[in-house]
């Protein structure tokens, strides 16, 4: 690999870095401290700070020369529900929260490229996201919402993300759909309880949900064109809790993902008609409340075309694959994708254990990896014509 020697040099630096933020992990929009640090740092290196955009995220920004072109560089912050059992020195000292998915080490490689590109000349606006929230709560949208791009916009942002794939590859991109969209939903399955002896005096919640859950089975294997890509999982259902007693209602939560809006718009229209048709049948009522995780995570032609080149320059083309497949695992770096040029990348972790795992470490090695990708994406657009 052909590495910037400069940060490859200053990789202990942020190791230690990495391990101060995994030690003190943060949920999603709590990221008090994390972000403190973040801001901190920043500053020290010369940048311009903002604090606080969706909440708890920070950005900061670096203008040399006088070109309009900008160029945007994410890294995500937040920590996971979950007990860690590692035996790491810097093992995390909160109860049941974790650095589980390597958003300690995106947040420290993005910090590396950014004292390393404040060294460095440039003709242009560099723009660093540091995006709070992103397990599940909408961190990427909050950003978006309190006027990010309006104040903070770029040509172009691009973003990694760390994957124990086991693979021989180093550096994974694809043009088009990287990950999939999640969309959560909550269904209320109302009737009327009852004795379980006089099953005719009430309306079963329970047989309906049941039949519901089958339906909603079909909608992939019925419905979607079998060279798409969905998946419907129902993870929890909640009815009852005695024996002899029918109760008044039953409540399913589910995930739907897909990998083109098109299948995705399909499943969202099949279980409400789904819904509707079995409340009917039994003479029941269906809520359904649904909540949008994320979008398709798309990546554009254009900003892969760019990536594509500076990673056959720095990890050689041979530890490079450029088709992968995409993940049916979401990322709600998919907010940026709907507005701007985006390109998504995966670094393999070297790894076998995968994310969201109690026992799963991030590789340092990663830090200098993904630092260099950030300084020269930023250094050849913001130098060069493209």
């Amino acid at each position: 690999m052909n590495l910037t020697p400069e940060i490859v040099d200053l990789q202990g630096e942020f190791e230690k870095i990495r391990h101060q933020i995994h030690e003190n992990p943060e949920l999603g929009f709590d990221e008090l401290c994390t972000a403190k640090l973040v801001a901190q740092k920043l500053k020290e290196f010369g940048y311009e700070v903002y604090e606080k955009i969706g909440k708890t995220g920070v950005v900061g920004v670096l203008k040399k020369g006088n070109s309009d072109k900008k160029i945007g560089l994410r890294a995500d912050m937040d920590a996971l529900p979950m007990q860690e059992c590692t035996n790491l020195p810097y093992k995390s000292k909160k109860e049941n929260i974790m650095h589980a998915c390597g958003h300690d080490g995106h947040t420290a490689s993005l910090l590396l490229a950014a004292k390393y590109l404040a060294s460095q000349e440039f003709n242009g606006t560099l723009n660093l996201y540091f995006q709070p929230a992103e397990e599940g709560l909408g961190g990427a949208k909050a950003m978006i919402e309190d006027g990010l791009f309006e104040k903070f916009d770029s040509d172009y942002i691009f973003g990694w993300h760390n994957m124990p794939f086991g693979s021989d590859k180093k550096f994974y991109l694809k043009k088009g759909a990287m990950m999939a969209s999640s969309d959560r939903y909550s269904i209320e399955v109302i009737g009327r309880g009852g004795h379980g002896s006089t099953p005719e005096k009430t309306k079963d919640p329970i047989y309906a949900a049941s039949l519901l859950v089958v339906a909603l089975q079909s909608i992939v294997s019925r419905n979607v064109d079998p060279q798409n890509s969905a998946v419907v999982s129902i993870g929890a259902f909640n009815a009852g809790h005695a024996f002899n007693i029918i109760p008044d209602n039953a409540i399913i939560k589910m995930s739907v993902r897909a990998l083109d809006n098109e299948t995705r718009k399909l499943t969202e229209e099949k279980i409400y008609k789904i819904c509707k048709g079995i409340a009917q049948a039994n003479d029941i009522e269906i809520q359904i409340s649904k909540n949008v995780v994320a979008p398709v995570t798309m990546n554009n032609d254009e900003a892969v075309d760019f990536a594509s080149k500076v990673a056959k320059e720095l990890f050689g083309e041979e530890n490079c694959e450029f088709n992968h497949r995409p993940l049916m695992a979401s990322e709600d770096f998919g907010f940026f994708c709907e507005m701007k040029k985006c390109a998504y990348a995966f670094l393999e972790n070297e790894n076998d254990i995968y994310l969201h795992n109690s026992s799963y470490v991030f590789n340092d090695k990663l830090l200098a990896r993904a630092a260099s990708y950030y300084a020269k994406l930023a250094l050849k657009y913001l130098n060069a014509a493209f």
